[in-house]
């Protein structure tokens, strides 16, 4: 009787600890984006473009959080005289972050999770017309960042998240640098 009476203790207050500590969060920001798609033959080729991050989350109370998110990673562009393209990068994500607090404002946070990553290929032909395509993949993503607190609830960041798409076969690095405000409730 007393060992199930210790084990019932310990995990309540595992709960109550857990559940005093535990925080949701929501966060989106916007930066710069990058798709590394190979433009070679192509008079011009733009692979830089913006970049879009919406994420939630939710904080065990030890750093360690569950997240899902949704990266636009941006497009890029290549066209010569007859023929244009755009490859579009999105994913939505899932996976763990690790917050680390380096004094009472200021902190970092590693990531680290699997993406669905869509690849969308739309391109044009002078004469002949357009056409689009997608295509889906899972893969690994990471990422990583620092925060600055304004409040107890709000946090303003920088983040970095890298990934790789793939279109037939082709794979290109892609990243989002972002500027991130995050609210917890």
């Amino acid at each position: 009787m007393s060992k199930i009476a210790i084990a019932v203790a310990a995990a309540m207050a595992g709960l109550v600890s857990t559940g005093a500590m535990a925080q949701a969060y929501v966060s989106g920001g916007a930066g710069f984006g990058h798709a590394n798609f190979d433009c070679s033959g192509a008079t011009t080729c733009d692979n830089n473009d913006t970049a879009f991050k919406f994420v939630g989350g939710y904080g065990f109370g030890n750093g360690l959080a569950a997240e899902v998110g949704y990266i636009a990673f941006g497009k890029a562009t290549a066209s010569d005289a007859t023929v244009s393209a755009e490859v579009k990068a999105t994913a939505v994500t899932v996976g763990v972050a690790y917050q680390v607090a380096f004094g009472k404002d200021w902190g970092a946070n590693f990531r680290l999770g699997i993406a669905s990553m869509k690849t969308a290929v739309s391109g044009t032909v002078v004469g002949l017309g357009s056409a689009s395509d997608s295509e889906t993949n899972t893969t690994p993503y990471v990422g990583a960042g620092v925060t600055y607190a304004v409040s107890k609830a709000v946090k303003f960041g920088l983040g970095a998240d890298f990934s790789r798409a793939e279109y037939a076969g082709e794979k290109a690095d892609v990243r989002a640098l972002t500027f991130n405000v995050r609210f917890d409730f």
